[in-house]
């Protein structure tokens, strides 16, 4: 698997329709654009280091205490912190098949080891595929082991655990392993196919950390806001180790402001799951399988090289995500756009697929 960081993540310069990052077409809450404008004001001043007002905020959205809530920038910067932290001395890190890239790219810079677990297959027909076995993940955790990471649901693939399935993980570790739930996609799986966040469950597990961010359902990934929360004593090494004044003014009033703002919330997971639920049928219906999963997209299976199905889509001014850094060549991950947006992947899919043997 490449590690090339300019390889997996950016997008493609100039698509008219943009749908290779995992933003919300929707945009942000007209709340938080207000609220972020009016913060620019005072881009003379520093902002607040500890970013106050907006970990209060997570902390009663979340019911934790203040100081079991660090804000990073993006939930990405703060999985670099939660894996230097925990891999201080070395060891492994234990993942999925597939998982987010990040977890691959933290291990490396801590220089701890990265233990992938094997998931099920691609997707066959209307069957979502990369299932994941949580007694496969607990036999591969060994002595060394000191962080499991699950990205509930993952990406590139969609799939996810449970909440039995998570459960049943959290009890299996050992009480000296880390368990790392990155719920940055939580917004669009709620309610659905047994899915449950930590909140939700009475984890038994001394050392649960979870992750999210601002930048899926609240639309503010030019922002880079993310936040983690576990036991005080761990959030505190976690936040030692970032940057001083590393979440912008107008990110953090973004951020308060789009909290409150659940109406606008609320429409964009709706549109969203609306659209990734059509955006499958249609792929489908052309007799192309892919795997809908629980996030805001949807996994394609070519059955054929992707890059060169990537540069035909461009011909029709969208943009896919390949897959190679994550091991999947013949790959797609298409982001859910607005209806407008899946009109046009769908139409141009019916000639891209066809010619590059997507079907099947």
């Amino acid at each position: 698997m490449s590690l090339a960081s300019a390889a997996a993540a950016g997008p493609p310069v100039g698509m008219p329709v943009r749908l290779s990052s995992n933003e919300s077409p929707y945009g942000p809450s007209s709340a938080a654009v207000a609220a972020a404008t009016a913060a620019v004001t005072d881009a003379h001043r520093y902002p607040d280091d500890q970013s106050t007002t907006l970990r209060a905020a997570l902390a009663e959205r979340e019911g934790r205490a203040f100081d079991e809530v660090a804000v990073g920038n993006g939930s990405a910067a703060l999985l670099m912190d939660l894996v230097a932290h925990v891999c201080a001395d070395g060891g492994t890190v234990a993942a999925f098949d597939h998982a987010f890239v990040v977890y691959r790219l933290a291990a490396r810079n801590a220089r701890a080891a990265y233990l992938e677990v094997a998931t099920g297959g691609p997707a066959r027909g209307d069957r979502d595929g990369y299932a994941r076995d949580v007694d496969a993940l607990l036999d591969a955790v060994t002595d060394d082991t000191r962080l499991v990471c699950i990205d509930n649901p993952g990406n590139p693939t969609g799939a996810h655990l449970t909440g039995d399935e998570l459960r049943r993980l959290a009890t299996g570790l050992p009480d000296e392993v880390v368990l790392l739930v990155d719920e940055a996609y939580h917004d669009f799986a709620a309610g659905q196919r047994g899915y449950a966040t930590v909140a939700e469950l009475d984890l038994d597990h001394p050392t649960v950390v979870v992750t999210r961010t601002f930048s899926k359902a609240h639309a503010l990934a030019g922002l880079r806001v993310g936040w983690l929360t576990g036991p005080a004593a761990l959030v505190a090494e976690v936040d030692a180790r970032r940057p001083r004044f590393n979440v912008t003014a107008p990110a953090q009033a973004a951020a308060v402001a789009s909290l409150s703002d659940r109406e606008h919330l609320t429409a964009t997971v709706d549109g969203t799951v609306a659209g990734r639920r059509r955006l499958a049928a249609g792929l489908r219906a052309m007799g192309t399988a892919c795997t809908e999963g629980l996030g805001n997209f949807v996994t394609v299976e070519l059955r054929a090289p992707a890059e060169p199905i990537v540069d035909t889509y461009a011909t029709y001014g969208i943009g896919v995500r390949p897959l190679a850094p994550y091991g999947m060549p013949e790959q797609l991950r298409v982001t859910v756009g607005r209806p407008d947006e899946v009109d046009a992947f769908l139409a141009a899919s019916q000639t891209v697929l066809a010619a590059g043997s997507g079907r099947g």
